[in-house]
């Protein structure tokens, strides 16, 4: 259900620098040039979400320049990077949060905008009353910026929608490129809601370079459309869903020769069960179909399907002992179009495995060329002789390369380039037993300078939202680990079952465990570091937000607390009307929703022993604000509770300089004076 993802302080810079410095360096021994003062970590990045065109014409990120509130759309030439990228901002209250380079010249670009008003019951907002919230906006624009348009919103597909209508769908943002046709060299298939339900969505041949668009089928039904034809844009399959035994089956449907759909019970899963089924591409010269599952292994493997003799392969195309595989990853180059050039694994960070000889070699010449970072191939021409490398770690923030074959290497930026020379350390997976016997995963990080022998430090539990979400060692977007470590704690991030990502049987496990066991698995990650000297156990406080900030509610309203103190950011506190708000999505309520039952925090407030910090964001739809006030309001006549409200900020990632500051500075202060 959740998701992850400049209010500059009244004093002086050189003031705030050196109360920054003095945050705990006694007791943790973090030296001043280790802190990251907290206006760095809130500012936008440099240089971020970079792609090369399919054509290999043109570059597009994001960028911004020192003080910028908002992020621009920028555009390079990459025959000659020393051209001045060509730039520009967007209007008003509109922002800029992602771009992706396409073909022929576009680009396309997401956005958002604040906006309220009464939406009735629209996707995640009130029922009753106005809603504070953001509309998405999804733009194609070129290379010269001439215009921004919205073919995702349905244009002349779209008059028989009310404003009503349009404004839900706006800010249930579904707008997407449904298949991008990479051997066509101008249009793209788009889909778009044309009306209020999931189920309700036109799929669209879009010219990009003409702007004209013609309607190639209408999704009307209770099935959905899954592959669409890389090549042709054709419907390959679809999911559907079955009631009939009074359980939800989720169905994948195949299209045969004659382009009949047929209900392939292998294919389907019941809800009791919830087995992953994702088809993934077709092999072309087999027909078989590639499908990622954890039918037959607590990991998710990939297999061949045989859709004419209803049949998987007898061993796996792809898998891995202790991991999850992620993806396959599939040619889009014209002389080997379709063909497996590797796979992509989930462990400690997700990483690409390749069987194409070339990209392997590409891979192991950077990594030694990066010794100890993350080198991923995030983008590339239809002929992959442009490439562009993004490198990265947990302790080093993203640098994105410019790699052309028979040239140098060239560095295009970094995110945050004052962070490149650091003295942080890096994650390390680790693995504890829970006191049931359960064996779950962790990830420690260890404070700035810290090595083998020195003291314990204080240390922060910080378990993830979702709860179906995992952590990976990379980059912190949000910051939170990077601030934590850099002012001596150590971190450790608990995938606690209920977490997916690291295999069937932890995710099952924390099927309506909410504050229970699952909470235990914190508990007992505390424990753990304790026991192996990485934490000091008067210093440990737990820190989370989304569903880690119910974790963290869950924490502050627990007996005999192993925690000084707890923050919460954008937590829920009252899971009975959770439940009856989870979601308008009916395979959501019936494979999510049934989970979500445990111990509520709203009511065990009168076990509360430590100190409390909530900050929550008033544009939050996914979680109202009444969490954090019913729980605030409650938790202040037993313990120290503080509540921040933080304007503008909604839920999810990207957040402004203002919020992240604001954000940040509470959760400093209250470490500082509060907590130890």
């Amino acid at each position: 259900m959740f998701n992850l993802r400049n209010r500059w302080l009244k004093k002086s810079y050189i003031t705030y620098i050196l109360s920054s410095f003095l945050i705990l360096t006694g007791a943790n021994n973090v030296s001043a040039k280790d802190v990251i003062p907290i206006e760095t970590l809130s500012k936008l990045p440099a240089l971020t979400n970079f792609s090369i065109s399919r054509d290999g014409d043109y570059l597009v990120g994001l960028t911004s320049q020192p003080g910028d509130n908002k992020l621009s759309l920028t555009v390079w030439d990459p025959r000659d990077l020393s051209i001045p990228p060509k730039t520009t901002k967007p209007d008003g209250d509109v922002e800029f949060i992602a771009a992706q380079a396409l073909k022929a010249g576009k680009i396309l670009v997401f956005a958002r905008t604040k906006w309220t008003g009464a939406l009735a019951g629209c996707g995640e907002g009130k029922r009753i009353g106005s809603t504070k919230t953001y509309l998405s906006k999804i733009f194609v624009t070129d290379t010269n910026f001439s215009s921004f348009t919205e073919p995702f919103a349905g244009n002349n597909n779209s008059r028989d929608m009310s404003e009503y209508e349009r404004i839900c769908g706006e800010m249930l943002g579904t707008g997407s490129i449904a298949a991008d046709l990479p051997l066509d060299p101008e249009n793209v298939i788009i889909s778009n809601k044309s009306g209020l339900f999931a189920n309700a969505t036109n799929y669209v041949k879009y010219n990009l370079r003409t702007g004209s668009s013609e309607i190639l089928f209408k999704n009307r039904g209770f099935d959905s459309i899954g592959l669409l034809d890389p090549r042709t844009g054709d419907v390959m399959t679809k999911s559907g869903a079955d009631y009939s035994t009074g359980r939800y089956k989720d169905q994948r449907l195949i299209a045969d020769e004659k382009g009949s759909f047929k209900v392939h019970d292998k294919l389907t899963s019941d809800s009791k069960d919830r087995h992953n089924i994702s088809l993934l591409g077709k092999n072309e010269l087999t027909g078989k179909y590639y499908v990622r599952t954890n039918q037959f292994s607590d990991k998710s493997r990939i297999y061949e399907y045989d859709s004419v003799k209803e049949a998987y392969s007898d061993e796996p195309l792809v898998s891995d002992a202790d991991f999850n595989i992620n993806s396959l990853i599939l040619s889009d180059s014209e002389t080997d179009f379709g063909t497996v050039l590797g796979y992509s694994v989930a462990g400690l960070f997700s990483k690409a495995v390749w069987f194409d000889e070339d990209l392997r070699k590409l891979q192991k010449t950077f990594e030694n060329y990066f010794p100890n970072k993350q080198v991923s191939f995030s983008s590339w021409s239809n002929d992959r002789q442009k490439v562009v490398i993004t490198v990265q770690s947990d302790s080093t923030p993203p640098a994105y390369y410019l790699y052309s074959q028979g040239e140098s290497l060239k560095k295009l930026g970094s995110a945050y380039p004052e962070l490149e020379q650091n003295n942080l350390i890096d994650t390390k997976l680790v693995y504890y037993t829970a006191r049931d016997g359960l064996k779950i995963p962790g990830l420690l990080t260890m404070p700035a300078g810290w090595k083998p022998g020195d003291q314990a430090p204080p240390a922060i539990i910080h378990p993830h939202g979702g709860p179906w979400a995992r952590d990976e060692a990379s980059w912190d977007p949000s910051g939170w680990v990077p601030f934590l470590t850099s002012r001596g704690f150590a971190v450790l991030r608990p995938q606690y079952r209920g977490s997916l990502g690291w295999g069937r049987e932890l995710w099952l496990a924390g099927d309506a465990e909410w504050g229970q066991k699952m909470q235990d698995d914190k508990d007992d990650g505390a424990a753990w570091m304790v026991d192996q000297g990485y934490a000091d156990e008067d210093k440990i406080a737990i820190f989370g937000y989304s569903y880690g900030g119910f974790a963290a509610f869950s924490a502050a309203t627990r007996s005999d607390s192993p925690y000084a103190c707890a923050i919460g950011g954008a937590g829920v506190s009252d899971l009975t009307k959770l439940g009856r708000s989870w979601s308008g999505n009916p395979v959501q309520r019936a494979y999510q929703g049934k989970t979500v039952k445990g111990t509520d925090p709203l009511k065990s407030t009168d076990k509360a022993e430590i100190p409390l910090l909530i900050f929550h964001g008033d544009r939050d739809v996914r979680v109202p604000m009444f969490h954090a006030k019913d729980l605030h309001r409650k938790m202040k006549r037993k313990v120290k509770s503080k509540l921040v409200v933080i304007k503008d900020m909604p839920h999810s990632l990207p957040w402004t300089p203002k919020m992240q500051t604001q954000s940040l500075t509470a959760m400093d202060n209250f470490l500082k004076n509060d907590c130890f």
